[in-house]
């Protein structure tokens, strides 16, 4: 797959500036055309259900210090997995935590894909996007005539950003969840190295990180379930 994606990238090689930088056109074509932007909602289901069961006593923390409750999409590709953080951290605060408010951010490199993330449309894409929704969560998900539609609770809690995770913005602010999931595995052991650096500079302490199958964290995140971290 990753070929045949070089193979029709490579004539957009030409167009590099020598140090090319995020923005640079030609560099930005490029990772459009290489990057991987495939995502469902709720993908790994087993993974979500032990999030969610961490989740009420950080939301009662973030509802105690008045500030939003904080998630991060890192390699959010076309949304659905912002779009699943949303939807578990809106239906947790309303049974644990209600008055919170919630905010998600999803960060991508890929501009073609964070277009389709920022229109909050559900796509047709992987055939039946509800597939893996749990019962509880259709209704955020579910407009007239069961067609597939962001609830618009759900779409004013969410903002999308175009970042690279190997060079997090200092701006970025802290979050008490980061999703980083079926993006390390692309990457090199240094480049992991640098994102998992990243990653832990911007999660609070106590907070969750939640990585691919494949993925491991070391200090100071600390092993809570398959795939799952507590920072410090």
């Amino acid at each position: 797959m990753l070929e045949a994606r070089l193979d029709r990238a490579a004539p957009l090689l030409r167009q590099l500036a020598p140090d090319p930088s995020l923005d640079d056109a030609g560099w930005a074509a490029l990772l459009d055309a290489t990057t991987v932007q495939e995502t469902s909602l709720f993908r790994s289901p087993g993974q979500l259900a032990a999030l969610e069961a961490a989740l009420p006593p950080l939301l009662l923390a973030a509802r105690a210090a008045g500030r939003p409750f904080a998630l991060l999409s890192a390699g959010c590709a076309t949304g659905e997995e912002a779009y699943t953080l949303a939807a578990i951290a809106q239906h947790a605060a309303m049974l644990h935590a209600p008055g919170t408010a919630i905010r998600v951010l999803g960060l991508d490199i890929s501009r073609i894909a964070l277009n389709d993330a920022e229109t909050g449309e559900i796509g047709l894409r992987m055939g039946q996007p509800l597939a893996q929704v749990p019962d509880a969560y259709r209704p955020w998900f579910r407009g007239a005539g069961e067609v597939p539609r962001l609830h618009p609770a759900l779409r004013d809690c969410l903002a999308f950003r175009r970042a690279s995770l190997t060079d997090l913005p200092d701006d970025l602010g802290c979050f008490d969840v980061a999703l980083c999931r079926n993006v390390l595995i692309y990457m090199t052991e240094a480049a992991k190295r640098t994102v998992l650096e990243g990653l832990a500079r911007h999660v609070l302490p106590g907070g969750l990180l939640a990585l691919g199958p494949t993925d491991r964290a070391g200090a100071p995140f600390v092993p809570l379930a398959h795939g799952l971290y507590r920072h410090g």
